[in-house]
Parts: structure tokens; C-alpha cells; sequence
């Protein structure tokens, strides 16, 4: 059911730009646009809400990791021959210095293509399966369209993205189950209704075999995708050559899964607690804990 706002007096997109101000969540007003500046209060929600997060896949046999920013050129073209290309939506450092670099960096849009290369030299045997590691990291995208604070940002600051290789086909079935049930244990923890949907072929991740996005209704209307969940079959791995040593001896490509949550997820809570009044948190993620005690007289 879409979040019942029928009290509110303001349009909501002008609404939620002046809770993030007023609460003191994040300041908006950067000299780049699409950026935006977390405030020791909104930092503070974003720690207890990371911490939900992290222990719920912590829990679930991920270990966190964290990958380098830049993705060199030849890396993200091998991904645009075989899955699409991200070079529109890319940042590109050209120079170390004033020495420009024989080959760009990409500021990391995803991290699909940082990770392959390293998979494949980790992955050996089916010893080493399965692997499933996760990073909360920020992200890069160059929007060309209307940006707004916490839902379409240039820098996302808080990317966590969790990635997996398996054996099998059926391994890979089962950890898209796993990452859709941890998905909707962290988005019931925070009391943020969402709706989930297995996307069209037209609307579904490049080069995955299938996604499963979580969405909710916000008070204007419009949805917002709130999570994804991916399997990538093999396309990802054949385009890297991430291969294993099966029992019998011969070579396999892996089969790989990722996952995806960003601030949206904050942004979530603010439109699903949130009034005419202004900010309204879960006990489990806000920054001050008050507690009534009744005094008899």
C-alpha cells in the first residue's frame, strides 16, 4: 500500500529537501551538483542504519572487503564489449598531476569490473567456492538528469554492494533467495513498506540474467527503487574468464550473483516516518534515544 500522507500541506519533494536541512541530515548545497555533505546528526542515522545492515550480512556468510576507487579504462572497456557500455555515465581521470595517464581511471560506477579481475585470480578450485563478500563504499555516476539529495546523487556516498561466485546454477538460485530474505529482514527492521518485483527483460541490469528490485510508493506517487538483487549467470565471468577447477578435473566458469542498497535506503525512512512536523525516526536507527517515565502524583 502507498505511505498515507493525506495531512501534509506541502508538495513532498520540497518537504523532504527541507527535512534533510532542518533535521540537520545532509546539506544539499555543495558547489557540485549532485553531491552533498552528511551533518553529524544525519551521519549519525546513517552509522545505526549501516550497522542493521552490516550485521544482517555479517550474519549471512558475507565478509566485508573494500576495492580501490579507480578502474582503469581497459578493464570497464572489456565489460562494454560484453555487457554494455558505462562510459556515459562515467567520471574519468586523465592526469596524475599534470602528467596525463597513458590510460584513464574511472571513478568506480559499480564495481563489477573491479572485482572480476580479482576473482579470477583468487578462484582456483572448487576449494575456493563460494565466495561472497560485500563493500560500502561510494560510487560515481554522472546523472544528466534532476538531481535530488539522497535519491539521484553523482556521488553516492553510501553504496553497499555485495557480490558472489558459485559453482553451480542452482548455488547461485538459492543466494538470490538468501539476498532477497536478508533484504526483507533489513527493510522491516526499519519499518519501510516496500513492494518486490521481478523487472522486465527492458528494465533489468546489463548483463544479468534476471533482477529482483525492492520498491516503494513515495507520497507523490512515484516509486522508488529502493534495492536490487542480480543474477549474472556467467556473463560476467566469461567476460572476465573467472574459471574453476571442477571434481573432475575441468574448467568451469563461475556463476555469480550481486546486490545492491544505497542511501536511498535513508532516504526510505525519512518519506515512510516523516510528517507535516518533519522528521520522525525508528527507535532502532535514531541518533537520540528518549525514554518517557511516568511520575505519579
Amino acid at each position: 500500500m502507498p505511505v498515507s500522507r493525506d495531512r501534509w500541506s506541502k508538495e513532498f519533494g520540497e518537504w523532504f529537501r527541507n527535512v534533510l536541512l532542518n533535521a540537520e541530515i545532509m546539506d544539499y548545497r555543495y558547489p557540485i551538483k549532485g553531491c552533498g555533505v552528511w551533518l553529524p546528526y544525519g551521519f549519525k542515522l546513517r552509522k545505526n542504519v549501516l550497522k542493521i545492515l552490516r550485521e544482517l550480512l555479517d550474519s549471512t556468510g558475507h565478509e566485508e572487503v573494500q576495492f580501490p576507487l579507480l578502474i582503469p579504462e581497459t578493464s570497464l572497456a572489456k565489460e562494454s564489449r560484453h555487457v554494455r557500455s558505462f562510459e556515459d555515465e562515467c567520471f574519468w581521470v586523465t592526469h596524475g598531476g599534470s602528467t596525463p595517464l597513458k590510460v584513464r581511471y574511472a571513478l568506480r560506477p559499480t564495481s563489477e569490473t573491479a572485482i572480476n579481475p580479482m576473482l579470477k585470480l583468487w578462484i582456483r578450485s572448487h576449494r575456493d567456492l563460494p565466495v561472497a563478500i560485500y563493500q560500502i563504499v561510494n560510487v560515481f555516476r554522472y546523472e544528466t538528469k534532476a538531481t535530488r539529495p539522497l535519491i539521484r546523487m553523482r556521488e553516492v556516498t553510501t553504496f553497499k554492494e555485495a557480490h558472489t561466485a558459485h559453482a553451480t546454477a542452482e548455488e547461485a538460485e538459492k543466494q538470490v533467495e538468501k539476498a532477497v530474505s536478508v533484504y526483507k529482514r533489513f527493510f522491516d527492521s526499519i519499518g519501510v513498506p516496500y513492494l518486490i518485483s521481478k523487472r522486465p527483460e527492458w528494465d533489468k541490469f546489463a548483463g544479468a540474467e534476471y533482477s529482483i528490485a525492492f520498491d516503494m510508493i513515495c507520497p507523490d506517487g512515484r516509486v522508488l527503487q529502493i534495492g536490487t538483487v542480480h543474477n549474472l549467470g556467467q556473463n560476467f565471468s566469461k567476460a572476465f574468464d573467472v574459471t574453476y577447477e571442477t571434481v573432475d578435473g575441468g574448467r568451469e566458469y563461475v556463476y555469480q550473483t550481486c546486490y545492491g542498497i544505497s542511501e536511498r535506503a535513508i532516504a526510505s525512512i525519512v518519506i515512510a516516518h516523516g510528517d507535516d512536523n518533519g522528521l520522525v525516526l525508528p527507535y532502532d536507527v535514531a541518533p537520540i534515544q528518549v525514554v518517557v517515565i511516568p511520575i505519579p502524583y
